[in-house]
Order: C-alpha cells, then sequence, then structure tokens
C-alpha cells in the first residue's frame, strides 16, 4: 500500500503539516499491520460465533457456502481487476501524446486507477486467506467422518438430527430464563418437527437438574455435557421427524431427487 498520505500540506493550513509528517512518518507500520485485517472475521470468530451448526454434516454445508460466496467474490474481483489494468494501460497510453490540463486529468485517473487495484488486491489476499481457512475446516470434517466429500444424501439423512439438536439447543438457552421453562417459540418449533412439548420440556427439566446436580458438587458443567445431552435427546427424537411428515402425507426423502456426488480425479 502507498506510504504517502492522501493529502498534501499546501492544501492545508500551515499547522497541519506537522500532522501530516506524523501519519506519513507511522504509514509503513499501518500499511504492514493492515495487512493482516483485509478479511471479513477472525478465525476463532468463524469456528465459533459464525459457524454455528450443532453438527458435523450442518457445519461441512455451512462452511461450503462461505467458500461459495468467497469464490464467486474473487471470481468478480478479478474480472474487475483485468479491466482497470486495461483502464490504466489505456490512460498511460494516452498521457504519452497528452499536455496541458488533459495530461493533468489523465495523471490523476491513473492514480486514482492504481490505488483502486491496489485496494483492491488487498482484499482479494484476505479472501483467499479466509477461503483457505475455510477449506482446511472442510478437509477436517471430512476427516472426521471418514468421507472424501459431503453428499446431499449425507446432508439429508443428517438434517432431521439437526434440526432436534436446534430445536433443544435453543429451548434450553430460553428455559434458562424461565426457571426452566420452554418459551412459546420453541414448543411451535417442538410441534412442527412432531414432538411432544410435554415430552421435550420434560427432557430439559432432567438435564437441568443433572447440572444443578453438578454445580451442587462443586463441579462445572462443560460443554461436552450439553452437547452429550443434545446429541442423545436428537437421536431419540430426529425419527419423529420424518414418521410426522409421512402422517401428513408427505414424503421425507425422494431419491430421484438428490445430486449425485460428482467423481473424484486426481
Amino acid at each position: 500500500m502507498t506510504t504517502e498520505l492522501a493529502l498534501t500540506a499546501s492544501q492545508l493550513p500551515e499547522r497541519y503539516e506537522q500532522m501530516i509528517d506524523k501519519v506519513t512518518e507511522l504509514l509503513p507500520r499501518i500499511d504492514a499491520s493492515n495487512e493482516s485485517f483485509f478479511k471479513s472475521d477472525s478465525q476463532i470468530k468463524t469456528v465459533s460465533l459464525n459457524v454455528t451448526d450443532l453438527t458435523d454434516v450442518g457445519a461441512a454445508k455451512h462452511i461450503l457456502a462461505r467458500i461459495e460466496r468467497k469464490r464467486e467474490a474473487l471470481k468478480e474481483s478479478e474480472l474487475g481487476l483485468r479491466r482497470k489494468r486495461i483502464e490504466l494501460a489505456q490512460k498511460q497510453d494516452e498521457l504519452d501524446n497528452a499536455s496541458g490540463y488533459q495530461a493533468d486529468l489523465l495523471e490523476i485517473d491513473i492514480l486514482e486507477l492504481s490505488s483502486e487495484i491496489e485496494s483492491t488486491q488487498n482484499y482479494q489476499r484476505g479472501a483467499v486467506r479466509e477461503v483457505t481457512f475455510l477449506v482446511h475446516q472442510y478437509e477436517a470434517i471430512c476427516d472426521k467422518l471418514g468421507v472424501e466429500v459431503i453428499t446431499e444424501e449425507m446432508y439429508e439423512a443428517n438434517e432431521s438430527k439437526a434440526q432436534v439438536m436446534r430445536a433443544f439447543s435453543q429451548a434450553l438457552a430460553a428455559a434458562r430464563s424461565r426457571q426452566g421453562l420452554i418459551d412459546e417459540g420453541n414448543f411451535i418449533f417442538f410441534q412442527d418437527l412432531g414432538i411432544n412439548g410435554a415430552a421435550a420440556q420434560r427432557e430439559l427439566i432432567t438435564y437441568l437438574e443433572m447440572e444443578q446436580h453438578l454445580l451442587n458438587e462443586g463441579k462445572v458443567p462443560t460443554f461436552e455435557v450439553q452437547y452429550g445431552w443434545l446429541d442423545a435427546v436428537s437421536d431419540k427424537f430426529a425419527p419423529q421427524v420424518a414418521l410426522y411428515a409421512e402422517h401428513r402425507g408427505l414424503i421425507p426423502q425422494v431419491e430421484a431427487a438428490l445430486a449425485q456426488p460428482k467423481e473424484l480425479t486426481v
């Protein structure tokens, strides 16, 4: 990135000269630091607050969606960059044969295009780093599941469990501020999944009592305790989702409508 301030002292009152000198002195260090931040989020925020899916397959789908959005943005960015480089070359050619005000305006155009190209390249590098990080997350999930790719069939097979886990996770969060009672919104969520609300409430109270028992013993319930409960309770109720859909005359899964995974080539 350029180390020159976008303003010159001649355009401002004299007392601003020292300010500009100080900023100009520190710009190389600022530019070096900024190289680390041309991206949307930190790595830890991505895996903790952005990708919040509770199942491995759900997390993989979320990660793939983020990768695809970044890829599309990089494609658009690269096309725009190529266009700006052509425009810059044209302006430079025109400048060779220009004079007076026309030459002055062309020089401004060249500076503007050069700045835009530099800025685009900064964000491209950040996007590439983000995609690299996300690709590593996808690979880690595939390794954990022992598969090469996440298929639509795997996603559909996982979806009932994922939705039930989400329902109980949300209900638990709401119940903590409601003396252990599930709120109306999550009761509706359970009903839409074909899960009896009273049964869900009993499961939740049982879990909260177990947590309180740990606390009474001076122990802190970890995320492993909560996730273990969510995993078990979702396995218990996940079959209800498809059964409820069938009861209403619907077909939970149509094999012919699933995408066939592309053959991997080395």
